[in-house]
């Protein structure tokens, strides 16, 4: 690709100004002379003395962005407009944005107000989510990437390497992003999802609050060491203006484990939505700014935190006096933050309670004295519940609602087990009530009529139904849905059952070496399809082995998605061992894995073998003979292969040792006892002379094929 000329036009775009120029291309200010709008018209340019291959790579890259980032159309993200390629000049047409990128906000603004900070990094995590949403994971979120426009808005730019989440293909093993920003499991090239953009936001975010980045360092080595093995300084020791709230807000989003942090960008904003919430709260107006609703919510759980029960009756009448007692408390919070526990426990000795809640319904509101806690899952843990009364709330539409009293001890563990009960249903007059009850595996599956009448989430056990003719549907996230005909007739029970089947994605290991290598899940080893050349995992968090005879193990932790492949690229360790190979008659050529070059003659040890199962060949005039051994690895294997006319063995031990060896008149040169002989099977005459005594010893054995003949003498 040749370098861009100056130019004035690219297809229906007039080129009004250069914006900026990199080593790949130039960004043009231009106008589309159709709709008379201004865009960003950025270019890609390679030199010629690039590689081929390189500069398909980033043609590929550039399109890539074209491709994923028009898909998206949010306010806080900048918009594609139009890709091509006009005589040879590739381009992509987006949103004109007037303004500065957070990079230069970082390193020119440094009295930007904390308050101002927050709304940014709201819209960005807003942004964010919108494309996580959307399938799409950017994989270079970092400050340059981010536009602040001169009306003080926040876009998303620059998805040239993102991925989609849902699409065929995720390449395990490939490093892509920018050092500094790039997330642990990036730099080691393993499987990447949205919470490696979270790990890259929590970086971002580190530096706009500190003017610092999170992982500084003088070269690529000293960087990508600090993002493997060091945390950053809090960001509220590395900037007293930030309030200590945000520390353990940014080092979630920072934990080098994925696992570890926020769930999705969703939950990361709602923690920094809640420090601009008490910002506000703590501001001129105070508890003015609150109902009394709020305060009654709010109250609880503050002094909770610190470890004070409050009356929630009398709450009502001193409302004013706790209003005071909120607006010291929510400051007292924001300014020493992670502290509050240790303070706690200088105010109060009072260890707190525990409360778990198990539902037997997904997606329930469960509140604790007014206060919602949001779970879409089937169960709830609270760790720290004040001592005293509580009121916990369950609800859920379709069904009643579950209310109770708890109270608690000093340090008391709860366990409560909501049985939601459905709420009737009315039955038209003139059509009969049938008594239903539906089971499923797994349990908790979503039953509906196809008509999407919702009827609940099994198990149902003899709830009153309108009678008639229905088609079931049967539904589960991450299960493949099925339907049941089914007619429901009066006054019976109609028992309904149905087992439905985790959906599943697919793993590769095209990429792996060596390339026999397997894949175990569950123990055990999975069959890959020879058309696809993929194995088939289901869905959800898994764990895998990629397994070769002869290499060691590697465990992997995969997130599986419907459909998706994700391709591994690991390279297991080879492990060694050594095979000792004899023969009877000794003297034959050894061959191994099918070579046709011989290795020796036996006895013969061969070393550095890989420890798995290998193919010996021995021959011996005009014999061959064939056996498979498994070599161990950091062991010495033995194995003896037998021809057809084997022969014996002689065992000569004598008192004392040094004995010289005759057989058959014979002497063997070189040989003294104790020694173990090999000879033809028959008879033989055997002597034995010392060199310190006169007399011999001397007999006539017979020896047979495979077996030892012992011969003991001591010289007097």
């Amino acid at each position: 690709m040749n370098q861009q000329p100056n130019i004035e036009k690219l297809g229906r775009y007039k080129i009004l100004g250069i914006l900026g120029q990199g080593a790949m291309g130039i960004v043009y200010k231009a106008i589309d002379e159709r709709i008379e709008r201004v865009v960003a018209i950025k270019t890609l340019q390679a030199g010629t003395d690039l590689p081929e291959d390189r500069i398909a790579e980033f043609r590929e890259r550039f399109f890539h962005e074209a491709q994923y980032a028009g898909k998206l159309n949010h306010p806080a993200i900048v918009t594609i407009f139009d890709v091509e390629e006009v005589d040879g000049i590739s381009y992509i047409a987006m949103e004109y944005v007037d303004g500065k990128t957070l990079e230069h906000v970082i390193d020119n603004e440094s009295e930007l107000p904390v308050s101002r900070m927050i709304e940014i990094m709201i819209e960005i995590c807003d942004g964010l989510s919108y494309a996580h949403k959307n399938g799409v994971v950017h994989r270079d979120i970092k400050p340059s990437n981010i536009i602040l426009t001169n009306d003080g808005h926040a876009k998303i730019t620059d998805f040239g390497i993102a991925k989609v989440s849902t699409s065929n293909n995720t390449v395990v093993g490939t490093i892509l992003g920018t050092p500094g920003y790039m997330s642990p499991e990036q730099i080691t090239g393993k499987s990447v999802d949205h919470r490696t953009d979270i790990f890259s936001l929590g970086a971002v975010f580190y530096e706009f609050l500190t003017q610092h980045k999170a992982f500084p360092g003088t070269n690529l080595t000293e960087i990508l060491y600090r993002v493997m093995n060091e945390n950053p300084p809090p960001v509220s020791v590395v900037n007293p203006m930030v309030p200590p709230v945000f520390d353990n807000i940014i080092s979630r989003a920072l934990r080098r484990n994925a696992e570890e942090r926020y769930r999705s960008v969703d939950f990361f904003e709602q923690d920094i939505q809640r420090v601009e919430l008490t910002l506000t709260m703590t501001g001129s107006r105070g508890m003015s700014a609150l109902s009394d609703d709020t305060a009654k919510m709010a109250l609880p759980s503050l002094f909770n935190k610190i470890g004070i029960s409050l009356d929630y009756k009398k709450l009502t009448m001193g409302l004013s006096v706790y209003s005071g007692m909120l607006t010291f408390i929510l400051f007292f919070m924001l300014i020493f933050g992670s502290h509050t526990n240790r303070i706690a426990d200088t105010l109060t000795a009072q260890k707190p309670a525990s409360l778990e809640v198990a539902l037997n319904v997904p997606d329930a509101v469960v509140s604790i004295d007014g206060l919602v806690i949001q779970t879409k899952k089937n169960s709830i843990k609270i760790d720290s519940v004040g001592v005293g009364e509580h009121r916990l709330v369950v609800k859920r539409d379709f069904y009643e609602k579950y209310e109770t009293a708890l109270v608690f001890a000093t340090g008391e563990s709860k366990k409560v087990d909501v049985n939601l009960k459905l709420s009737p249903v009315e039955i038209p007059p003139g059509v009969d009530t049938s008594f239903i009850t539906i089971t499923s595996n797994p349990k908790m599956a979503k039953v509906e009529t196809s008509t999407g009448l919702f009827i609940g989430y099994t198990p149902i056990e003899k709830f009153p139904f309108p009678g008639g003719n229905y088609t079931l549907l049967f539904s589960k996230e991450d299960y493949s849905s099925k339907t049941r005909n089914v007619v429901f007739r009066r006054y019976r029970n109609y028992p309904v059952e149905m087992t439905l089947d985790k959906l599943r994605g697919f793993v590769s290991l095209e990429r792996v070496y060596p390339e026999d290598a397997g894949l175990i899940w569950n123990g055990k080893k999975l069959q890959k399809n020879l058309r696809t050349n993929r194995f088939s995992v289901e869905v959800g968090d898994q764990t895998v082995t990629i397994s070769a005879d002869g290499y060691e193990d590697v465990t992997k932790q995969l997130v599986l998605k419907f459909d998706e492949t994700i391709e591994l690229g690991d390279s297991l360790k080879a492990t060694y061992g050594s095979l000792l190979v004899q023969s009877n008659p000794s003297g034959a050529d050894i061959f191994i894995d099918d070579s046709e070059k011989s290795v020796g003659k036996s006895p013969v040890q061969l070393d550095l073998l890989l420890a798995s199962t290998h193919r010996i060949s021995a021959a011996y005039k005009n014999e061959k003979r064939n056996k498979t051994i498994k070599v161990e690895k950091n062991d010495t294997i033995t194995t003896t292969i037998v021809f057809s006319n084997p022969n014996g063995f002689l065992e000569l031990n004598s008192d004392p040792p040094g004995a010289y060896i005759y057989i058959n008149t014979a002497l063997r040169r070189g040989v003294t006892t104790p020694q173990t002989i090999e000879i033809q099977p028959g008879f033989h005459k055997i002597r034995l002379t010392h060199p310190k005594f006169s007399k011999f010893y001397e007999l006539t054995v017979r020896v047979r094929p495979e077996n030892s003949t012992k011969i003991e003498h001591k010289f007097e």
